[in-house]
């Protein structure tokens, strides 16, 4: 029987722009699958938050990315790609590591940084997201050579496997997007199949990008405000940026949770999550209980007639 081989990240982003959500466990994985993704990405924030309760600071260590890693790539059918930081670690050495050890347990690629131990969203994200220019958010990150001799080391980790390399610079929040372009640039030089830059906000940024780093680039979390989306991928997909990732999971997991938690408080029965199955198909609803309850059940037949 066996386990059929997963399509890889690398194959999908050649034939067109891949839209994956960002989860951090095995059901939210099976969420973007039962939904009809093609890929998902294992947010190093939200799963800071969901193994140890902590905010995005930098503060989850590399087993335990690793072992969530194994976890999730050994459920899911999906190409999954991992959320790496810094390479958690100052050295190449350490880089060089990780990324042998994510590549080994599945991983279908990995975003490796510029940061430095002072990193993670909650540290900088509410800044960008209220309005701040470029230059005006005080996010460290290392220095350019420092960084692409991380990626040189990923790079060669990554070398015969399916693990996509994406080189992920932050450093555009505080010396903006002319610096951050550089980096991508040497990137590319060294062999970077695909490059990110975060704190891309508008369609004339993700322009400039494109006349300059050539090849795969990801658009960073593609959000909205006041109803309005920052871009429309079918604007960024002819410049190049054939993955696009975005948070909503955490808001739909804790709203809808929320929602039904009152009600049984409040009703003290079962009643009103029994009658609400927010608009699923019978079909669907039988997808998110049983966490691929047939496959093991087929196995388990299969053993038995051994």
């Amino acid at each position: 029987m066996g386990k059929k081989k997963k399509t890889t990240l690398k194959e999908l982003v050649a034939k067109k722009q891949i839209f994956a959500p960002c989860i951090w466990d095995c059901r939210t994985a099976r969420v973007a699958e039962i939904a009809g993704y093609e890929a998902a990405l294992l947010s190093g924030g939200q799963l800071a938050e969901s193994i140890c309760g902590v905010p995005d600071i930098g503060l989850i260590t590399a087993d335990d990315l690793v072992q969530a890693t194994e976890r999730i790539c050994d459920y899911s059918p999906l190409p999954i790609i991992i959320d790496a930081d810094d390479g958690f670690g100052e050295t190449p050495l350490t880089t060089y590591r990780l990324t042998m050890r994510l590549a080994r347990v599945g991983a279908m690629a990995l975003t490796l940084d510029d940061t430095t131990g002072y990193r993670g969203w909650n540290r900088w994200g509410s800044q960008m997201m209220g309005g701040y220019k470029d230059g005006e958010i005080n996010h460290p990150v290392i220095s350019r050579d420092d960084w692409l001799a991380k990626i040189k080391a990923a790079l060669e980790a990554c070398a015969g496997t399916d693990c996509l390399l994406i080189a992920r610079t932050e450093c555009k929040l505080k010396y903006g997007l002319d610096e951050a372009i550089e980096r991508c640039m040497r990137a590319r030089e060294l062999g970077a199949e695909m490059t990110l830059i975060i704190g891309l906000k508008t369609l004339e940024e993700a322009e400039k990008v494109a006349k300059h780093v050539p090849g795969w680039k990801m658009w960073p979390d593609v959000s909205a405000k006041n109803g309005v989306p920052d871009v429309w991928l079918h604007d960024i997909d002819p410049l190049g940026f054939n993955l696009v990732t975005m948070h909503y999971l955490e808001k739909g997991a804790m709203y809808g949770m929320l929602d039904y938690s009152k009600h049984v408080i409040k009703d003290r029965t079962l009643v009103y999550p029994n009658q609400h199955d927010m608009s699923m198909t019978p079909e669907e609803r039988r997808q998110s209980m049983s966490m691929n309850l047939d496959w093991w059940i087929d196995l388990e037949k299969e053993f038995k007639t051994l």
